[in-house]
């Protein structure tokens, strides 16, 4: 009971003080004024707070910056304690931050006990760090009771403010899974909340300003400290609608910012720049995590016609094409095998960590008897597509991920997801074209934390189009154009129930309230909603 208790005041303590924070110091004396090229932080030491990483059952990466060490070398003590208070250490030793890193240290903290919540803490001298708060995964061959887990992405700094963050740093999770898009690298926009001063990012000093900026902002913070994240990239951490082609393009880009972001994301390596890596909750939840970016084909060239598709001529477009990926062989195969041995194993919930969409969004449905009667050559689920950007521009992979799941008996399989800043929640059939195909998994898009979406034209214009979108050939469960949040994942033996958590993200104190509740029978693919 003394732990619950300790937890759930570290909790409520962080949330308070990122209130705090917010009304007193971030408002009156951080935010810089239009044209203003300084960074705003709070603690001149620990500018960027302190994080944590889930890694494994035995082990935590555990991260901060020490800003003096942008400048020259300083040697941190680290420690790990199974209470706040830091009575005893579970784990201790010193790591080095160093101007080649930014001032960054990042450590991975083993020998640790499984399903155990730690704190940590950082020291130079007299000077501690803030304390924060992270748990290690439940071990293999047991099952906890609960494993709950936020879905976060898009976080666009000058569209809004970090309402949802203040709201995870109270609620009590196992980790945050964020799906991407943690900084935006476009520069300030005259449209923004509030201004963002370093610009676009286009190097390596750009693109650590950008990650500063973003952890200068105390909910972020405040997020960060109460949670272990399991984080992987997007676009925007590189460039909008980035592929393998703009790797190729623009190689010393791509290293800088794939290098600022293992500097300042609590994220251990484990080849060159692979993310994509698979997490367990004992035999409750395996979780994989994506990254649909690096290794994919370069989006469909000119002339690939509206949606990707054109009707006379016969010949099919990019989209269609066999061998074209999002997620390249290696880390499909990966994904494929990984989910099977889930299975075989008896893992209970099997959730991806996801960018963009797997669920179809076809305007336009062509993929019909009678025009395959007048064109026989049209590719399976020929039609006109919304974005291409997502795996809708990946046609016959979707089919391979989504077959397999089926070949394989994977059951209770949800995609969790991000990148679209809305809602949006739909069933998914090894082949969306034949009715009659069973039900492989779940998608749940989980919102924005706060970057703009469809509601820029108007909120009823939004309601229409997210009204209009649920008739789409297959069709949406669920759809929220409105509104900015987050998920809120929560599975038991039994039964998974993915929460929306809605606000406007137009002010830092803006209120964050349960939106629509899905609540999903394991085994089956009942899912019932309660509108929020």
């Amino acid at each position: 009971m003394g732990g619950a208790v300790d937890r759930r005041r570290f909790l409520q303590a962080g949330a308070v003080g990122a209130a705090g924070l917010v009304s007193a110091r971030f408002l009156a004396a951080c935010a810089p004024m239009p044209g203003s090229t300084t960074i705003p932080f709070v603690d001149p030491i620990w500018d960027c707070g302190v994080a944590s990483g889930l890694h494994s059952a035995d082990a935590a990466v555990l991260w901060t910056r020490c800003a003096p060490a942008a400048t020259a070398a300083v040697d941190l003590t680290w420690e790990v304690s199974t209470t706040p208070t830091f009575t005893s250490l579970a784990a201790d030793g010193v790591v080095t931050a160093d101007p080649d890193r930014d001032g960054c240290a990042k450590v991975l903290a083993g020998g640790l006990t499984p399903g155990t919540t730690y704190w940590y803490r950082f020291r130079i001298g007299t000077e501690s760090s803030p304390v924060g708060r992270t748990r290690t995964p439940a071990a293999a061959g047991t099952t906890p009771d609960r494993v709950r887990l936020a879905v976060a992405s898009c976080q666009n700094y000058q569209s809004g403010f970090y309402s949802a963050w203040r709201d995870l740093a109270a609620t009590d999770l196992d980790a945050v899974l964020h799906v991407g898009d943690y900084i935006y690298e476009s520069g300030s926009s005259r449209t923004g909340v509030r201004p963002d001063p370093v610009g676009a990012a286009t190097d390596l000093a750009t693109y650590r300003a950008k990650y500063r900026l973003y952890r200068s902002d105390p909910q972020l913070r405040a997020a960060h400290a109460a949670h272990a994240f399991a984080i992987v990239w997007d676009d925007h951490e590189l460039v909008n609608n980035c592929s393998r082609a703009t790797i190729l393009e623009d190689p010393a880009r791509a290293e800088a910012a794939y290098r600022a972001w293992f500097e300042y994301q609590p994220v251990w390596p484990i080849d060159g720049t692979r993310t994509y890596r698979r997490t367990r909750f004992g035999d409750l939840v395996d979780l994989s995590l994506l990254d649909t970016r690096q290794y994919r084909d370069a989006p469909p060239g000119e002339g690939a016609g509206v949606g990707g598709y054109i009707v006379p001529g016969g010949i099919g477009p990019e989209i269609y094409r066999s061998g074209r990926t999002i997620l390249g062989e290696a880390q499909r195969d990966w994904l494929v095998d990984g989910l099977a041995a889930a299975q075989d194993d008896g893992v209970r919930w099997k959730l991806v960590g996801n960018q963009v969409m797997i669920a179809p969004t076809r305007l336009i449905d062509l993929d019909e008897p009678a025009l395959r009667a007048l064109q026989p050559d049209l590719p399976e689920h020929a039609g006109v597509y919304l974005n291409e950007d997502a795996w809708d521009g990946f046609q016959v992979e979707r089919d391979t991920v989504l077959e397999s799941a089926r070949t394989n008996g994977v059951t209770n399989l949800g995609f969790l997801t991000g990148d679209i800043h809305s809602f949006w929640q739909a069933a998914l059939r090894a082949d969306f074209d034949d009715p009659r195909s069973p039900v492989v998994g779940q998608e749940f898009v989980c919102g924005s934390v706060s970057s703009s979406g469809p509601d820029l034209a108007g909120y009823e214009l939004a309601r229409a189009l997210g009204d209009a979108a649920k008739q789409l050939k297959p069709g949406f469960r669920y759809v929220d154009l409105a509104r900015r949040g987050v998920g809120v994942v929560t599975c038991t033996p039994e039964r998974a129930s993915v929460e929306f958590r809605v606000t406007s993200a137009a002010g830092p104190l803006s209120e964050v309230r349960r939106g629509s509740v899905f609540d999903w029978q394991a085994d089956t693919s009942n899912v019932a909603l309660t509108p929020g």
